[in-house]
């Protein structure tokens, strides 16, 4: 271990348009040159050293040998230009990396890490693949900008962008020098939003959002709005599409009630069929049951109201000794008990909540296809509603009616922030009790049930309405009557055939689509009932759909319709939930009702 650390401050990076970028660079105080890990910041690189950017500590891994450079995004704090949310980040990346390999204190082995936003800037750099990155590594970040970022399953996640891109007008105000009475009432305007955070949310249209309307200040916003399906504005972004470019072995850590899981997923997925094979078989992934604020230092081990216990635990303490273990290995060649254990890692919430390996994510599982039964009232977990291996016979549809004046309220599971509280383990048994919610519960379970991969719901549907959403949302019902949510997702209706090329329904026409509540690992304990909610909004993290051929983000408060929605459960149209079994359990052959 090094005894002595120099700390240089604002050393300046040149970038290819001749903006300059500031850094500080933590190195042992000696001549010798030393393997470089970069870390791309917008919050201030000045705080990396309190917190070490919720990974490792700066002056730690200079300690280690190894130097350290802590550069503030474009457009942030000492850094020069103005900051373009993530479309700057894979070229200043690239750069950097080649900028820091090029110092007379390196040995030009690069590696570079991050988590949350400098997450993105951390993979948008290993997808320009710089030639002298040797390895990445990212913590709770997006692989993938539109499908779990500010969109998932073609819905904008409101409670997070709303937000997180007003909080980007300060510093581009001063840097675009707007005068000062416009900067006083925008400020105004933000404080009271941040005020009331609730009507805040529900402003429409969401187009003309205080602050986020002024275009010459967050041109970004309007552009993630006008491009709410999948095309080329989001595939230049999106590194698990782009994951082939890569060329630098990855390592990457997500949390089951991250909002930015998927991802993770896709990214997993791509880099386990990436054509390189040392990438390929290099790669790492690990999955905790952790909601966002684990990298922050908050709910180390705790997702909501679920605490799984000291094995669970995450935050710098533990991610640094993987980040040193990861580049150890890749930057100065030596053998560490990381890359000696298999390439996934995950951690199985419910019953024992262990972690487990595997040599793949998912491991090997066997599909369980859960239909939807009930006599037309499957309206509340009051109604009629049942969930069974049988397949359906004849039945009339359940319907309800979504008014996107009164959505359903968020309620934990995979949400960055809501203003009804924190994300993850939450009891669903109050959003149960209303009628736009129908709610589908199995029989109790005589053995435990243990599932691990991708959850899907597959809905046979129509509407009155040209375009709306549905939404499910897997649950654990416990004997006592609390229902942990443990899976969720949306899929708004016109992007049902493809993210790429929407596609109205014919209101009243019976149509099929599938709502992803993407990948988990969970064991359902015995005594305990699984339950599928099915309904049209989850608010304030999606935003709400109007019901009408204008798009959600642009509709303004005549353009809101009631529709009224069916979901059909017969012989022909078999609505069911599939679930990854890796460890079947019976079930008993009655169903609870009102549990």
């Amino acid at each position: 271990m090094t005894a002595r650390i120099l700390v240089e401050r604002n050393v300046m990076a040149p970038m290819r348009d001749g903006v300059r970028l500031a850094a500080d660079v933590y190195r042992p105080d000696d001549d010798g040159r030393h393997p470089v890990l970069v870390h791309r910041i917008p919050y201030d690189k000045s705080i990396a050293q309190n917190v070490g950017s919720q990974m490792v500590n700066p002056i730690v891994a200079a300690e280690h040998g190894y130097a350290v450079v802590v550069q503030d995004c474009r457009g942030c704090f000492q850094s020069e230009g103005v900051m373009t949310l993530y479309a700057d980040e894979g070229p200043d990346g690239y750069d950097t990396v080649e900028w820091a390999a090029a110092q007379p204190w390196s040995t030009g082995r690069v590696g570079i890490y991050g988590s949350s936003y400098m997450g993105v800037t951390c993979l948008q750099a290993a997808v320009a693949a710089p030639p002298h990155l040797e390895a990445a590594m990212a913590y709770l970040t997006a692989a993938n900008l539109y499908q779990g970022w500010v969109y998932s399953g073609g819905a904008l996640e409101l409670g997070f962008n709303l937000g997180y891109t007003q909080g980007r007008a300060l510093p581009a105000m001063a840097r675009l020098g707007v005068d000062r009475d416009r900067q006083r009432e925008l400020r105004r305007q933000m404080a009271e939003c941040a005020a009331d955070r609730a009507a805040f949310l529900r402003t429409l249209p969401l187009s003309e959002a205080p602050v986020l309307r002024e275009r010459d200040i967050l041109p970004y916003w309007h552009e993630f709005i006008d491009h709410d399906a999948y095309d080329d504005y989001w595939k230049r972004l999106d590194v698990a599409a782009r994951a082939d470019e890569i060329r630098a072995p990855v390592m990457h850590i997500a949390g089951w009630y991250d909002q930015f899981l998927k991802g993770h997923l896709d990214l997993n997925q791509s880099l386990q069929r990436h054509p390189d094979a040392r990438v390929r078989e290099s790669h790492r992934f690990i999955v905790g049951p952790w909601d966002h604020n684990s990298y922050m230092g908050y709910n180390l081990s705790r997702a909501g109201d679920r605490e799984f216990g000291a094995r669970a635990l995450s935050g710098v303490a533990v991610v640094s000794d993987l980040l040193l273990q990861w580049f150890d290995h890749w930057l100065r060649d030596e053998d560490t008990p990381l890359m000696a254990q298999p390439r996934a890692r995950y951690f199985l919430m419910g019953g024992e909540n262990a972690w487990r390996e595997a040599d793949a994510w998912p491991p090997p599982s066997s599909p369980a296809r859960y239909y939807l039964h009930g006599g037309g009232r499957a309206n509340s977990r009051f109604g009629d509603g049942v969930l069974s291996t049988e397949p359906p016979r004849a039945g009339p549809p359940d319907s309800y009616r979504y008014d996107p004046r009164d959505p359903v309220p968020t309620i934990g599971g995979r949400t960055f922030a809501t203003v009804t509280g924190p994300g993850g383990v939450r009891d669903q048994a109050e959003v149960e009790t209303r009628d736009d919610v129908l709610v589908y519960t199995s029989a109790r379970l005589l053995e435990p049930l243990t599932i691990a991969g991708n959850v899907a719901v597959e809905l046979w549907i129509a509407s009155s309405a040209p375009d709306t959403d549905f939404t499910g949302k897997l649950v654990d019902v416990e004997p006592g009557g609390y229902c942990a949510i443990v899976a969720d997702g949306i899929q708004r209706a016109r992007f049902r055939d493809s993210f790429e090329s929407p596609r109205f329904l014919e209101p009243g026409v019976v149509a099929s689509l599938t709502i992803d509540l993407w990948d988990v690992a969970y064991t359902f304990e015995r005594g305990h009932s699984l339950r599928l909610e099915i309904s049209s909004s989850s608010f304030p993290r999606f935003s709400r759909n109007a019901n009408s051929t204008v798009r959600p983000e642009f509709a303004g408060p005549d353009d809101l319709r009631v529709a009224v929605q069916q979901v059909f459960h017969d012989e022909r149209r078999p609505s069911s939930l599939t679930l990854p079994v890796v460890e079947r359990a019976l079930a008993a052959p009655l169903p609870p009702r009102g549990a």
